[in-house]
């Protein structure tokens, strides 16, 4: 059996704060620029940047991690795909790919993570309400088959966090041709926000988009979980 390609993107910016932890990356991991459009400055000599090809690169500010989501979606290759970030990896075997193949994985997911009172209500608790709202309103009107699934996953507790994950590349693309038209409403409606965090609200938006995708296709996908670490 031929070997399947795999690449997981570990998104870093200039504005990153030197790792006090020392790390080595793994076979599979690749460093990715990304909001690289906004900086002449590089982290690396001839690092991978998310300003090359069809990209959203200038869009970090607001999309943080994702504008390397994007750009994996339509300039990478490999038959396996992945996104994690500098200061957090998927803990997996060095054989993590042979395994996928071998029990036909679709995607792998951070373990999810417990939220009270709800995925919904701990938004709307440590964000700005109006863009959750607005979000619920996105899916009344324009995707109403898919509302009240949302409603009911949202009411559960359980979420992956961090943007993270592994797919086929197909899978990853479904999940993206899904995504990114309604970050956009989102952020269409929402605007620029003139505090720095509070401006990410559509890259905190789509941790919880990326569980909802997942579970409403949970019949359609072959999904497992890894842990992730977290480098200081």
């Amino acid at each position: 059996m031929q070997k399947k390609t795999a690449k997981i993107y570990v998104a870093r910016s200039v504005s990153d704060v030197p790792l006090k932890t020392g790390y080595v990356s793994g076979r599979d991991e690749a460093v990715l620029q990304v909001g690289a459009a906004l900086t002449d400055r590089r982290i690396a000599e001839d690092v991978l940047t998310d300003c090359r090809g069809e990209n959203i690169s200038a869009r970090n500010r607001q999309y943080c991690e994702l504008t390397g989501l994007y750009w994996i979606w339509k300039n990478a290759e490999e038959e396996y795909v992945g996104l994690s970030h500098y200061r957090w990896h998927f803990l997996l075997p060095e054989d993590w790919l042979e395994r996928a193949v071998a029990n036909g994985v679709d995607v792998i997911l951070p373990v999810p993570l417990y939220v009270a009172p709800s995925i919904a209500e701990n938004y709307r608790q440590r964000h700005d309400a109006s863009d959750w709202d607005y979000l619920m309103e996105y899916f009344a009107a324009r995707l109403p088959e898919e509302y009240e699934d949302a409603l009911r996953i949202f009411a559960g507790n359980l979420y992956s966090p961090c943007n993270m994950l592994i797919a086929r590349r197909e899978v990853l693309g479904s999940l993206c041709q899904w995504l990114f038209p309604i970050l956009e409403a989102v952020a269409g409606h929402g605007g620029e926000r003139p505090d720095p965090y509070g401006n990410r609200y559509p890259g905190f938006i789509s941790e919880r988009l990326i569980t909802l995708f997942f579970e409403r296709h949970r019949g359609n996908y072959n999904i497992v979980y890894a842990n992730k670490n977290f480098l200081t």
